[in-house]
């Protein structure tokens, strides 16, 4: 089966950064996406275009690509869910995560994709600020929210269960987020396809 101009340009790039780790290979990036006749598929390429900005701690680059995807694509959340993960774990400021990621939530309830995954990335950010009370309204989302199967999204996560301390939160409200996750694994809910056997 003949490859894709977007397969060819992904493993020409696995290709490339084996070959020489250190070397930054931005421009060649940049070239690719000036080619790719899919607006998806350039989409792919900036996203490995971040990364390779945020390879060599070009966080202000990779923000640049960000913020001009957000620009091309308002109502998608998948781009400033992004940019909140690029200021929670790289560029870190966790004030503009939280800014991005409530940003990403409001254009999710309306998107229908990656809900789950924008609060479960709310959720961290909450604990680690001991923002307990916006905490616990992102759970009571979390327990509510009914996933439409086939939009794009993470199985709800609860990592971030086991840092939140005693009495941060009402038991109850945990509890219940916990049970609603119980369920859906008891039913092999599958964000894609639904409960198992539908």
């Amino acid at each position: 089966m003949e490859q894709t101009q977007l397969e060819f340009a992904l493993e020409a790039l696995r290709t490339l950064r084996r070959s020489n780790h250190g070397h930054d290979l931005s421009a060649w990036i940049k070239g690719q996406i000036g080619e790719m006749l899919s607006g998806r598929d350039a989409a792919i390429l900036r996203d490995e275009l971040v990364h390779e900005h945020r390879r060599h701690q070009r966080y202000s680059d990779a923000q640049a690509v960000l913020e001009a995807s957000v620009e091309q694509e308002p109502n998608e959340p998948f781009y400033s869910l992004s940019l909140a993960e690029h200021f929670h774990y790289y560029d870190i400021d966790l004030k503009r995560s939280l800014a991005h990621v409530a940003t990403a939530i409001a254009k999710a309830k309306v998107d229908g994709k990656f809900l789950y995954l924008a609060l479960g990335v709310q959720a961290r950010l909450c604990v680690e600020t001991e923002n307990w009370c916006l905490l616990e309204s992102t759970l009571v989302d979390l327990t509510r929210y009914e996933h439409t199967p086939g939009n794009a999204d993470v199985f709800p996560e609860t990592d971030f269960i086991a840092c939140i301390p005693a009495q941060a939160v009402p038991d109850n409200v945990v509890k219940q987020y916990e049970d609603r996750v119980s369920y859906l694994r008891s039913i092999g809910y599958s964000t894609m396809f639904g409960p198992c056997g539908n």
